[in-house]
C-alpha cells in the first residue's frame, strides 16, 4: 500500500486502518489531520484517533512521521531506539509508540509517537519576548541535562568517530552527485578535523538541539527529532546550537525578521553559551572544529535541496530556505577553519 506522504488526511486513513487490525475493534480519525511540515527529508502529521480496542496512549494525540523512502527501515528503528532511550531514563522525549515498516501502512518506513503537549520554543519566543532571557536558560538546562544522562545502554554507536563520520556523510555524498568541487575541498579538509573534534569527555548529543526542536508547556520542555543523535563531545553539541542562532537572521521569512534576528542572533547566541557554561565548561578548540563541521553540513543540505535533492526533484523546501544560507555556512565554514588551533 502506499500514501502520498503530503497528504495528513491519506497519512490518517492508513493509520486507521493499520490500528483497526493491529488491535482489532472499529478505528476512526476523530477532527482534521494536521501537516506540519516538512523537515529536510521527513513528512510530519499530527494524527488523532479514537476506538475502544485501542490503548490509552493510541488514544493521546499522535504523531505520524514518515521517511522518504524505503531504503530507511533500519535509521527509523535506530532513531527510535534513541528516542525510546531517552524517555526510558526520565529524559523529556516523546515515545515511540511504533514502527511501521513500508509494507505496513504507508509505503514507507514511518514511526508513530506520543505528541509532546505546548507550542515550540520558537514560536514561543516570537509570542513573548520578553520571556527571552527564561526560554533561553530553559534550552540550555534541557542541554545539560541530557549531557548528564548516564550512557548505560545506549542503543546505536558508542564511537565518537561514528558522529564525526554521519556528519561527514552528506558533505561528501553531495560533492559527488552535485559534482561540486568547492564542497568536494572542504570535505577533504574538514577530516584534518578528527583529533580535535573527537576528544574530550563523551555525552549523548541530539544533534539538532535548537528551539524549533522542544516544545514548551510552561516550565516543561520536551525534545523531539533524534535523527542526528549520536555520542561525542558536549561541544559537538553546543556548537550547532549556537551556529543555528547566527543563521536564523538569513532563513527569515520577512525583512523585518531578517533585521530584527541579525541582531538578536549573536545576542542569543552569546547568552546561551553563558547559561550552558554555568553548567559544564567547553573546549574552544572543539567548539571551532564542530562549528566547521556543522557549516559544511548545513551548507550541504542547502545545495543539495536546491538542486532538488540527490533525485533532481524539485521541493517545497527550496523557497523556504534562501540559497544565501548556504552562503553563509561557507563562509562560516572558511572562519572555523582560519580559527582552529595549529
Amino acid at each position: 500500500m502506499s500514501v502520498d506522504p503530503r497528504d495528513p488526511s491519506a497519512v490518517a486513513e492508513a493509520l486507521c486502518t493499520w490500528a483497526a487490525d493491529h488491535f482489532g475493534g472499529v478505528v476512526s480519525v476523530v477532527g482534521t489531520p494536521v501537516a506540519i511540515g516538512a523537515g529536510f527529508d521527513s513528512y510530519i502529521h499530527f494524527v488523532d484517533l479514537s476506538g475502544e480496542q485501542l490503548p490509552v496512549a493510541w488514544r493521546a494525540p499522535l504523531v505520524v512521521r514518515l521517511l522518504p523512502s524505503i531504503d530507511r527501515v533500519a535509521q527509523s528503528h535506530r532513531e527510535a531506539a534513541v528516542q525510546r532511550w531517552a524517555a526510558a531514563g526520565g529524559y523529556p522525549a516523546p515515545l515511540v509508540l511504533e514502527v511501521l515498516g513500508p509494507d505496513d501502512a504507508f509505503g514507507l518506513p514511518a514511526q508513530v509517537m506520543e505528541r509532546a503537549p505546548g507550542t515550540m520554543m520558537l514560536d514561543a519566543l516570537s509570542a513573548r519576548p520578553w520571556r527571552t532571557l527564561a526560554l533561553v536558560r530553559q534550552l540550555a538546562g534541557l542541554q545539560l541535562a541530557l549531557h548528564a544522562l548516564p550512557l548505560d545502554g545506549w542503543p546505536s554507536s558508542t564511537e565518537p568517530q561514528a558522529l564525526l563520520d554521519q556528519r561527514l556523510a552528506l558533505p561528501r555524498r553531495a560533492a559527488v552527485a552535485l559534482d561540486d568541487a568547492a564542497l568536494a575541498s572542504a570535505s577533504e579538509r574538514a577530516t584534518e578535523l578528527g583529533s580535535t573534534a573527537t576528544a574530550g569527555p563523551v555525552v549523548v548529543c541530539h544533534g539538532d538541539f535548537h528551539p524549533l526542536n522542544v516544545v514548551v508547556s510552561g516550565d516543561r520542555g520536551s525534545v523531539i527529532d533524534w535523527t542526528d543523535a549520536g555520542l561525542g563531545p558536549r561541544e559537538a553539541d553546543v556548537s550547532r546550537t549556537l551556529l543555528l542562532f547566527h543563521v536564523a537572521s538569513i532563513a527569515a521569512s520577512s525583512s523585518i525578521e531578517r533585521v530584527a534576528l541579525r541582531i538578536a542572533g549573536p545576542w542569543l547566541a552569546t547568552r546561551y553559551r553563558r547559561a550552558y557554561e554555568a553548567g559544564a565548561r567547553l573546549d574552544e578548540g572543539r567548539l571551532r572544529a564542530w562549528e566547521a563541521l556543522h557549516a559544511l553540513h548545513g551548507w550541504a543540505q542547502v545545495a543539495t535541496l536546491h538542486a532538488g535533492g540527490f533525485s533532481g526533484e524539485s521541493s517545497s523546501e527550496q523557497g523556504r530556505i534562501p540559497l544565501e544560507v548556504g552562503d553563509y555556512l561557507q563562509g562560516r565554514f572558511e572562519e572555523a577553519m582560519g580559527h582552529r588551533p595549529t
